[in-house]
């Protein structure tokens, strides 16, 4: 009975918020770094992968040194419903191009999962505040690259 309880509850909050068909999102973003060629970019940016994508759930997919490119898939929390019952989490690919002077990184929301007591299952329909925190925390992953790329005290010549 607490159970249903909650269920009605959830459900009854959930009603309330505009509901959308989801849609993979993908962003891209050009990153100019003066004064690094396509080879230190690459190094760069390869680093981050090793050091951010630590879990058994994101990993490296392909990698070429000679082309400049990475292409990694990951699982990110995003949050859970309002009673805390049930997390949110988005799967995403995200794919790193260099060149001399500059890198792309381009990234897409794959899908929209829902764990809870019992199971982890795909959501077809999303609020906007879900979306929104998704696209969020692609967004941390960009800036978060980008900080990785350009910090100084990262510099190989320490």
């Amino acid at each position: 009975m607490k159970r249903l309880s909650l269920l009605l509850l959830w459900a009854f909050l959930v009603a309330g918020c505009a509901m959308h068909a989801y849609v993979p999102v993908e962003t891209t973003e050009v990153v100019s770094i003066e004064g690094k060629n396509q080879r230190e970019l690459y190094n760069k940016t390869r680093q981050w992968f090793s050091q951010y994508f630590v879990s058994g759930e994101s990993v490296i997919d392909y990698e070429d040194p000679s082309t400049g490119t990475i292409i990694g898939n990951g699982v990110a929390g995003i949050g859970t419903d309002p009673l805390g019952l049930i997390r949110y989490r988005i799967h995403y690919n995200i794919r790193i191009d260099t060149k001399d002077g500059k890198f792309r990184v381009v990234t897409k929301i794959i899908k929209h999962t829902n764990t809870d007591s019992t199971s982890t299952y795909n959501v077809g329909h999303i609020t906007e505040e879900r979306n929104k925190k998704a696209l969020a925390h692609v967004a941390t992953l960009v800036e978060d690259i980008k900080k990785y790329v350009t910090d100084a005290k990262l510099d190989s010549s320490w």
